[in-house]
């Protein structure tokens, strides 16, 4: 009788790590194949007194990891009928961004997406979280698609706006915002010039302040020196 081999498929090697004070024991395979970062770990020479990662008694440890991070992580990489997140009031924004910085972090690229996607929905009446989350994570269409909220809006650029945001940006947001002429009923010009005065680098936009038709998204762009 012929020696038995290994399914490619499902003969499954499974590692544990450590999170605070939780051991997660799951395939690696499914590390592996999303996340180079796992991958190149999984290469590194195994130590003398035997590879981490194979017992409860030698896990890998995760530090600085948050343990509920890391299950909500866990349950996307792994989805089963009763654990898995899915876009629903059961799974919270919280989860998403504990998820998007994680995958962030290891390089889960469709993982990253995928929490992306998710969230979407969930910052639409957030332009101010949204704004932050895109600075953190380098989103850049939620970047201009929360800032243009914000500049659309009625309130004026206030303490909240620099807690959260910080001055930098909050200054930049209220350069936008302020830097427009009204003619009494008629609609507004939004406009700059650079700092040089060179006319033919004005960018501008039409309609009133808290309108939503007014764009000011090449204004944007321009201000916070973003590709098209």
């Amino acid at each position: 009788m012929p020696t038995p081999k290994h399914n490619e498929q499902f003969y499954l090697t499974f590692v544990t790590f450590l999170v605070e004070d939780h051991l997660f024991r799951v395939p690696r395979d499914t590390l592996e194949s999303q996340s180079d970062v796992f991958r190149d770990l999984f290469l590194l020479p195994v130590q003398a007194n035997g590879a981490e990662g194979y017992s409860d008694t030698n896990p890998i440890v995760l530090e600085g990891i948050q343990r509920e991070e890391f299950q909500s992580l866990m349950k996307v990489l792994y989805p089963m009928p009763f654990t898995r997140l899915s876009p629903s009031p059961d799974a919270t924004l919280e989860e998403w961004i504990g998820i998007l910085k994680l995958s962030k972090m290891w390089s889960f690229t469709r993982v990253q997406e995928f929490a992306i996607q998710q969230m979407e929905p969930m910052l639409a009446m957030r332009p101010l979280d949204k704004v932050v989350l895109a600075q953190d994570y380098g989103i850049t269409e939620w970047l201009v698609s929360g800032l243009l909220q914000l500049a659309r809006r009625e309130e004026p650029v206030g303490l909240e706006d620099v807690q959260k945001l910080g001055l930098d940006t909050a200054l930049k947001l209220a350069d936008i915002r302020e830097s427009s002429h009204s003619t009494g009923t008629m609609p507004l010009s939004y406009y700059m010039h650079h700092m040089t005065g060179d006319r033919s680098n004005v960018v501008t936009a039409i309609g009133p302040r808290g309108s939503t038709s007014c764009d000011f998204t090449n204004r944007i762009r321009q201000v916070f020196n973003l590709q098209e």
